[in-house]
Formats: C-alpha cells, sequence, structure tokens
C-alpha cells in the first residue's frame, strides 16, 4: 500500500510538472508598415547602388578585401619557420588540444608531419 501511494505522488508530481511549462499559442498580428520615402526613390537609390558597385547581394560581397600580398621572399619565410621550429615555438602550436582531433599515443599529428617535411 504504501509503495503504491509513492508511485500515486510521484505520478502526479509529473503530470503538475509537465503543466506547468506548458504556454498557450499565440499570434501576432502583422503590424502595419508606413515608409518616409516613395516607391520612386527606392528605385533610384537601387539603380544608384548598381551604378556604383555599392549593392551587396550576398554574404561574399560584404566580405570583400584586397587580396594579400606577402612583404618577405619564399625563402625568408623558410627560413622564419626553420628558426621557429629549432627554437621550440611551433610546439606551442602543434601541442595545444583543440577537442576535435584525436591523439594516439606514439603517432605524429599531421601538423608534425607536415611541418617536419617543411625543414627538410
Amino acid at each position: 500500500m504504501k509503495t503504491s501511494t509513492l508511485i500515486a505522488a510521484i505520478a502526479v508530481s509529473f503530470a503538475a510538472a509537465g503543466t506547468t511549462f506548458a504556454q498557450e499559442a499565440t499570434y501576432e498580428l502583422p503590424q502595419p508598415v508606413s515608409s518616409s520615402v516613395t516607391h520612386a526613390q527606392v528605385q533610384a537609390e537601387l539603380a544608384q547602388a548598381r551604378a556604383d558597385g555599392s549593392l551587396r547581394v550576398t554574404e561574399a560581397d560584404h566580405q570583400k578585401s584586397a587580396p594579400f600580398e606577402s612583404r618577405l621572399s619564399r625563402a625568408e619565410v623558410r627560413a622564419d619557420t626553420r628558426a621557429a621550429m629549432n627554437s621550440g615555438a611551433t610546439q606551442v602550436l602543434n601541442g595545444e588540444h583543440n577537442g576535435f582531433s584525436v591523439v594516439i599515443p606514439g603517432i605524429q599529428s599531421e601538423a608534425g608531419v607536415r611541418m617536419s617535411q617543411a625543414s627538410r
């Protein structure tokens, strides 16, 4: 008898908890929109943006930047890389665990393989 009373009390508490978080769905009616510019003005602004190239349509349009140009020669970059590897600076980068890669003891990481190939 005591077990059945306990089970009934738990069932009632779960039922009450479930209805506590229930909310009635509501629909927000569309709000009227009033514009301060005319259709002709909007069309003129669109034509102007198309003409001067400032019309941004896609995300790529918003991210355009000048292409990267290195000021260092390939030999200078390779020398800097070798110096960083010899000083141990690259171990800090390769030793960082990002939580996405699987670290298997005794197997060199892909970044480590690339760095060892770059030093040749």
